[in-house]
């Protein structure tokens, strides 16, 4: 086993740039003692004596323990924490977490999988680490028709929103490793500085151009007042919605640098690669234009996060910069009435708290030259949630797992719990619906969103509908995450390209190399296995598409 988790750890280190997967925490497996049998047993049947040995198993079981870690923003559970109480009871389990230093994640995770931990409940938000993780023991099967079994209620959902590739995501070499659930996704929305725009007379851009002629004044005209000219328009976070402009999906997230992993689906059904699609040269060219007028803060390599919550944006919300892209409800949760602290998110709450005055206006993503405008949306289908092979190979964790999952679609009040926690003490319930009390790894010690499956159609529907109609009220067109079959060809190569693309891309915007080399860089990344990594996506999805059919 230790040289199995010791080729995993080669591998993975490789894996480790720009992709990010969740994982839960280990439980140890007390060891079972028989005793001899009494012999008044001798005359019983074998059945008998099975289900009598069931029958008291039963009665004598300790809560099974179901450890999990399902975001980078991580915490141990406080096992005294009301919330964790509630969810042992009902699902008689001892409940853990991980904690993951959120600096370096994927290679302190790997650093523990390659020292012999293993996780329950495995959260894998990109498919390309799949294979990784089924090959190096981690991830443990789990048979489609059990999940139906034991989650019908989750399965009927399923059913529902299935377009023939729901059941299929989580099936590598014809067998299936988790969960996928049908969510409802809201595009990124653009945030600008609404004080900004008001001193200079300005109001919010429509298209790429008009785009440029604010974030011009931005940079030109001190938008702060502050008589100095140390303004940007705009950092890393808004790439995408220039990207978009140009109909490409091209992802920088809520971290510097660019999702390589994240393949885009055409409108002919084909999976490609934006990063080498010729109108990302364009797109390039924009963004290295917007560079060399200070339009693009010269410090955007570095991040907009500088710390805490990953999607603060430090440098919107310290004046460094009038425009940044999050989701709706990181900074609002209705526009009903912004003086209203109950409608504002946790980075609004951050940048009220910084500057009072700042005020804020969602707007459009910018519609390029041939009217394509949109930003990136996160998945349709999405919360991979897998069992590792310790957790796999336990029918108690198994069955305690689909529980969890299934009431989490047949009852929104437990929903809610796992994901809002208690009213008055993790959130308030208003007009606009739940609002959080608290965030971040405070909430997670308290047991909350520790092991829900997120803003599933059915959760967002019951629960959050008015947080919902406003996310899909203030965005757009959303590029939505690609969920990528899981080939091996495609996981061999991914980092490198990582690595290969960002490096690149980094040099054209900042002019350490010319545009022309765009071309040379797409044939870099053909020969260093993106080429026959595209083809295989292709062949895959193509035949998971034509399964459909029959």
């Amino acid at each position: 086993m230790k040289k199995t988790y010791k080729r995993l750890m080669a591998g993975m280190l490789v894996s480790a740039i720009a992709i990010t997967s969740l994982a839960g925490c280990s439980s140890s497996n007390k060891e079972e003692t028989t005793k001899a049998p009494a012999a008044g047993e001798a005359g019983k049947t074998q059945a008998a004596k099975e289900e009598e040995k069931e029958t008291t198993a039963a009665e004598n079981q300790e809560p099974v323990t179901l450890t999990w870690l399902v975001g980078e923003t991580s915490s141990e559970v406080d096992d005294n924490a009301e919330v964790v109480k509630m969810i042992e009871e009902r699902f008689h389990i001892d409940m853990k977490a991980w904690q993951v230093d959120a600096k370096n994640f994927q290679e302190n995770l790997n650093v523990r999988f390659a020292g012999g931990e293993m996780p329950d409940v495995l959260v894998v938000n990109n498919l390309s680490l799949l294979p990784t993780y089924v090959d190096g023991g981690i991830v443990g099967e789990l048979p489609i028709e059990v999940i139906r079994e034991k989650a019908p209620n989750y399965a009927k959902v399923a059913d529902e929103y299935d377009d023939g590739t729901l059941w299929s995501t989580m099936i590598y070499n014809g067998k299936n490793y988790g969960v996928t659930n049908p969510m409802d996704a809201v595009p990124m929305a653009m945030f600008w500085r609404k004080d900004w725009l008001d001193k200079l007379g300005l109001e919010v851009p429509k298209t790429l151009d008009e785009y440029e002629e604010v974030l011009t004044a931005f940079v030109e005209q001190d938008p702060d007042g502050n008589g100095k000219k140390d303004t940007a328009g705009m950092a890393e976070r808004a790439f995408n919605a220039v990207f978009g402009a140009y109909g490409l999906r091209c992802v920088t997230g809520g971290k510097p640098g660019f999702k390589v992993e994240e393949m885009q689906l055409g409108e002919d059904n084909v999976p490609f690669f934006p990063y080498i699609h010729p109108d990302a040269k364009l797109a390039l060219a924009k963004l290295h234009d917007w560079y060399e007028k200070g339009i693009i803060d010269k410090e955007f390599i570095t991040g907009e996060n500088h710390g805490g919550y990953t999607w603060l944006s430090h440098s919107f919300m310290n004046g460094r910069i009038g425009l940044t892209c999050a989701q709706p409800y990181h900074y609002l949760n209705t526009d009903r009435d912004l003086t209203d602290e109950k409608t504002w998110g946790v980075c609004m709450r951050e940048l009220k708290g910084l500057d009072p005055d700042a005020e804020i206006v969602i707007g459009p993503a910018p519609v390029g030259p041939d009217g394509k405008s949109g930003t990136e949306g996160w998945n349709l289908t999405g919360r991979l949630t897998c069992l590792t092979t310790q957790a796999a190979s336990d029918p108690r964790k198994v069955d305690a797992f689909l529980a969890m999952l299934d009431a989490y679609y047949a009852d929104m009040e437990y929903a809610k719990l796992a994901n809002y926690g208690l009213e008055g003490i993790h959130f308030e319930q208003t007009p606009d619906g739940p609002v959080r009390l608290m965030e971040g790894v405070e909430l997670r010690r308290e047991g909350v969103l520790q092991c829900d499956f997120g803003s599933t159609v059915t959760f967002a529907k019951n629960v959050t509908p008015e947080k919902t109609e406003f996310g899909h009220k203030v965005t757009g067109n959303g590029y939505y995450r690609f969920n990528i079959p899981p080939v091996q060809e495609f996981s061999d190569v991914i980092a490198t390209l990582d690595t290969l693309t960002e490096q690149a891309y980094f040099d054209m915007i900042t002019g350490t190399k010319p545009l022309d080399y765009f071309d040379t860089f797409v044939e870099e990344f053909k020969k260093a296995g993106g080429e026959a990594a595209e083809k295989a996506v292709q062949e895959a999805y193509a035949a998971k598409v034509a399964a459909i059919g029959n």
